[in-house]
């Protein structure tokens, strides 16, 4: 297996865990758009790593910030008043970390509860402190509630690590001391070293969204977590924008992976090229009365200038499916790969390309890598 080019200290990390020479898993943090919002397309990513590594967990939302947030492996449950805020108006304000959503509440009576199929051997838990904040309570199991603690002096990020003695119920419950503000939280699994695969992304956001995200909350956590790699998966809605100003955009991502790479300097670093998309109006024709959004190629081009500048990888997700018109294709095709609307991909669309991507960040060949992975692309829609 040789390494991609940009990929170097990935495929160091890779060695090191293969080697036996690490207790930390094989970490990767995923950030994007709608396309990792859910599981559907970082499923095969997910399933792949941890089939060959072993599942070491994964960081989840806030509770259950938005409609059909289900991962796999978990079923989440918020109950009570919780005050939802997202990152993706202009207008946010707020304490954002790299979830894009906090969940807040001092209702005692609140809580949100977490069944893993996976036993739980730890706990990591993200929240906003500050002067006026409150506890919170964290239950394990049949064990005693433990109580957690985000009042600070100053405000910023309060992190909790918690063992827990292989369980698979966890349940957060404000102590009604005061409000409890949590970004996001993580739920470790016993493999060693394992995989963690961290994908969080927030349906119609561009990058522009990372300019509202704490800086200091967020360079706080991309360091605990100590990725061997970043993927950034936007684009896709920054191509579907005809006034997209190219240059304010490659600035804007540019100041964002610097803040990453402040973070996170001995991780490597991958930039998703959209997927093909389609719409009706203008671009360039592909039959049918769908066109070629006229910035897709633009925002690839972006992405792929600054991962040469940067020396990191990048992926044409669109050349993976095959080029521009690709997206009408996939959407005609028996059965569909991708939906109606040339954006957004079915299930076995989005295995074909999860396959293709883990299958150049590993540095394989499709067949080969097939012969010793786990096949995500029959999951229904």
């Amino acid at each position: 297996m040789s390494a991609p080019q940009g990929l170097e200290r990935f495929h160091a990390a890779i060695e090191e865990v293969e080697a036996g020479g690490r207790l930390q898993p094989l970490t990767i943090l995923h950030l994007g758009d709608s396309h990792v919002s859910l599981d559907t397309f970082t499923r095969g990513l997910r399933q792949r790593w941890q089939a060959r590594f072993g599942n070491a967990g994964r960081g989840l939302m806030p509770g259950v910030p938005f409609r059909y947030y289900a991962p796999d492996g978990y079923d989440i449950e918020m109950k009570g008043s919780w005050d939802v805020a997202s990152s993706l108006p202009r207008d946010a304000s707020g304490p954002f970390g790299i979830q894009g959503f906090r969940v807040s509440s001092g209702d005692g009576d609140a809580a949100v509860s977490l069944r893993s199929e996976n036993p739980v051997s730890a706990v990591e838990i993200e929240a906003y402190g500050g002067p006026e904040a409150g506890a919170l309570f964290l239950k394990l199991g049949d064990a005693a509630p433990l109580k957690l603690q985000t009042r600070q002096a100053v405000p910023g990020l309060v992190r909790f690590h918690v063992p827990a003695a292989e369980v698979h119920d966890v349940r957060l419950a404000p102590a009604g001391t005061g409000v409890v503000t949590l970004l996001g939280w993580t739920i470790l699994s016993p493999a060693t070293p394992g995989a963690r695969y961290d994908s969080h992304g927030v349906v119609a956001a561009t990058a522009s969204i990372t300019g509202r995200w704490d800086e200091d909350v967020v360079r706080a956590q991309v360091a605990a977590m100590n990725p061997d790699l970043v993927i950034l998966g936007f684009g896709t809605n920054e191509g579907f924008n005809n006034g997209l100003d190219t240059a304010s955009y490659r600035n804007e991502l540019a100041g964002f992976v610097d803040l990453l790479m402040e973070a996170a300097p001995e991780a490597s670093l991958a930039f998703l090229g959209p997927f093909d998309g389609a719409r009706q109006g203008t671009g360039e024709a592909c039959g049918g009365g769908w066109a070629t959004p006229p910035k897709l190629a633009a925002v690839r081009s972006v992405l792929a200038s600054l991962a040469a500048e940067r020396g990191a990888f990048f992926w044409d997700g669109g050349a993976a499916m095959g080029g521009r018109c690709s997206a009408d294709e996939w959407a005609g095709a028996e059965p569909p790969l991708m939906y109606a609307d040339r954006v957004h991909l079915r299930a076995a669309g989005a295995g074909r390309l999860s396959m293709q991507l883990w299958n150049s960040l590993m540095g394989l060949q499709e067949n080969a890598a097939e012969s010793s992975a786990c096949h995500p692309d029959d999951a229904p829609d």
